[in-house]
This record gives structure tokens, C-alpha cells and sequence, in this order.
């Protein structure tokens, strides 16, 4: 099986931030909390707080990174500029020396308790995987599945092509463990 199996719409939808959130969905999802005020960067630019303020909610709601925080739905920006008082357009500026937008990474995966993945937790993780493949091989499922696995252990989602890479090895091995079964 190839390891890409999703269509270039299906890994879009998987690689980026829903079209379609509600006034609810804004609310519970991106709402700031005191401890999250306090730590967006008090001195720091207005397009810098924006831009910390965005990627703290964006992690603790999608589990990875967005990179192009200008392609957010007009909502989105405009409710959490509101709650940190700044304009929405100021996002066109942030992260303008790329080792900010890092910097700011590193202190909000600390802060929210992410991490990488490690050796261990892939190993732990495709064990996980297999077994969902052997209930059933439905690609989308199975990747919705880690996905939300990565998220529910506040482990960073990894690049996407190794999250392809390991729903498709968990279901070659899955099928390779049927037919051994069956003989």
C-alpha cells in the first residue's frame, strides 16, 4: 500500500484549521484563561502577543503547529485579538525573525505540558495504532484515531507525512498478522 493514501483535499482538511467552527466552538476553544493572559509576552509587540496568544489556543485545540497563523478564519482572529485588546491585521507582522515564533513554540508546549515524540512513545504508539487497524482498516479512521491520540497525550503531532507513514505501516503489518492468523 502507498504510503499516501489521502487525497490532497483529505490531508488538507487533516493539515490545517476547520473552515467551520461555531460561535460555541469559539467560546469553549479559544476563550483565554487567566493563567494564559499571563503568559503572553507583556512587552512585546502587539503583532507578537497576537501571535503567542494564537498558537498557545491553536496547539491546546489542534495538538501541532499551524505555520501561516494569516490563514485563520477572520473569527478566529478576530476573537482573540479582541480578548488581548489588538487589532486582527497586526498577525501580518508576526514572527517576523523566525527564532520568535520558535521561542514562543518552545514556552507554550512547556506551559501547556506538550512534548515531542520520543523513540518510546512512536514504538508505545504504532503498538497502539496496530491494534485499531486490526478492528478495522479504514484509513481516514485510523488516522483520525492517532491524531487524536497525539492530542489526548499532549504529544506534538509530527509532520504529516510520518503520521501517513505510520497509519499505512500499521495496516500493511495488520494485514500481515490476518493472514498469518488465517494459515
Amino acid at each position: 500500500m502507498p504510503v499516501s493514501f489521502l487525497s490532497e483535499s483529505e490531508r488538507l482538511r487533516f493539515n490545517t484549521f476547520p473552515a467551520d467552527l461555531s460561535t460555541n466552538d469559539l467560546i469553549v476553544h479559544f476563550t483565554l484563561t487567566g493563567s494564559d493572559f499571563r503568559q503572553i509576552p507583556r512587552n512585546a509587540s502587539a503583532a507578537n502577543r497576537l501571535g503567542f496568544a494564537l498558537q498557545l489556543v491553536l496547539l491546546r485545540f489542534l495538538g501541532f503547529h499551524l505555520q501561516d497563523l494569516r490563514s485563520l478564519p477572520k473569527a478566529v482572529l478576530d476573537f482573540v485579538a479582541i480578548q488581548i485588546e489588538v487589532e486582527p491585521e497586526v498577525i501580518i507582522s508576526y514572527g517576523e525573525r523566525e527564532q520568535t515564533r520558535t521561542d514562543h513554540q518552545r514556552q507554550i508546549e512547556k506551559y501547556l505540558g506538550f512534548r515531542h515524540p520520543d523513540e518510546t512513545d512512536f514504538e508505545r504508539i504504532e503498538e497502539w495504532l496496530l491494534e485499531r487497524a486490526l478492528e478495522h482498516d479504514r484509513p481516514l479512521l485510523l488516522l483520525q484515531l492517532l491524531c487524536e491520540k497525539f492530542l489526548s497525550e499532549k504529544i506534538v503531532r509530527p509532520g504529516f507525512s510520518v503520521v501517513e507513514r505510520m497509519v499505512a505501516t500499521a495496516r500493511n503489518s495488520a494485514e500481515t498478522a490476518i493472514f498469518e492468523r488465517l494459515e
